[in-house]
């Protein structure tokens, strides 16, 4: 429990076996509930999953694959059926920082905001580890996202990690 608000985590996953249990290792304590959904993985991500954490932890698995959106997607409607209070999407190729899931958080739990947005361009570290051509891709689509949202202040439409 964070302040107050049950929180699930929901992380959509393909073939991260290798990845995954960094991400569930580093997940924060106050988490009650974990859903991964493994998005018809080829490898061992299911058993991997099954592994870890001290939270209560459900493996949903896609016979075929239906893409992270539909990945997401099933994860949001379970945490809903639970019941929780605020849910956030987390990344099982551990890209995002699970310490910083506070930041996310804490605009839902002082009810500033329904939805939070993650940001990793604010991260020099990541200027320097994302290609180029990604880097560039993120930066046109964030500055597109905006002019047609009208919200100005998106820097990273692409990042994933979200809270709700």
């Amino acid at each position: 429990m964070y302040r107050g608000l049950r929180v699930a985590v929901v992380i959509p996953a393909h073939d991260e076996e290798r990845l995954l249990p960094v991400t569930l290792a580093g997940l924060p304590a106050y988490v009650d509930h974990v859903v991964v959904v493994d998005d018809a993985s080829a490898d061992a991500t299911a058993r991997v999953a099954r592994r870890h954490g001290p939270w209560t932890l459900e493996v949903i698995r896609h016979p075929e694959n239906l893409g992270v959106g539909g990945a997401i997607v099933t994860g949001y409607r379970r945490a809903l059926a639970l019941g929780v209070d605020a849910t956030v999407v987390v990344g099982a190729d551990a890209q995002m920082d699970p310490a910083e899931m506070s930041t996310l958080l804490d605009p839902v739990a002082d009810g500033e905001a329904d939805y939070v947005k993650g940001d990793r361009l604010g991260h020099p570290e990541v200027w320097r580890r994302m290609p180029k051509v990604r880097l560039l891709g993120n930066l046109a689509l964030s500055v597109m996202t905006g002019f047609s949202s009208g919200y100005r202040g998106l820097r990273d439409s692409q990042c994933g990690y979200t809270a709700l």
